[in-house]
């Protein structure tokens, strides 16, 4: 029998990915506990769903800003964010008095 290291051990549990079965919110096992958790779902409330593919976090939503038509990667914090910068032209634009 090999020693398994601690990461490969660590990470065996989010190799696969279950599915909140009053939800529907699939992710892995861990995460899956902290969700139904802290939404006081019972945690066996859960069904397997399959192997996780490869690409299963390198993926981020796209926005487009619709004062400048940039494509902004995140979420609609980082958006926020954009608009608040000066990248955006919305934040360059005078007010006429």
């Amino acid at each position: 029998m090999t020693a398994t290291t601690f990461n490969v051990q660590n990470l065996r549990g989010q190799a696969l990915l279950f599915r909140c079965l009053e939800t529907g919110f699939v992710t892995t096992a861990p995460a899956l506990t902290r969700y139904q958790q802290g939404r006081g779902i019972d945690t066996s409330r859960r069904e397997l769903v399959g192997e996780r593919p490869a690409q299963w976090c390198s993926t981020r939503p796209v926005t487009i800003c619709e004062h400048c038509g940039l494509a902004i990667k995140g979420n609609q914090w980082t958006v926020r964010q954009h608009q608040q910068s000066k990248r955006c032209t919305r934040s360059r634009t005078q007010l006429h008095v």
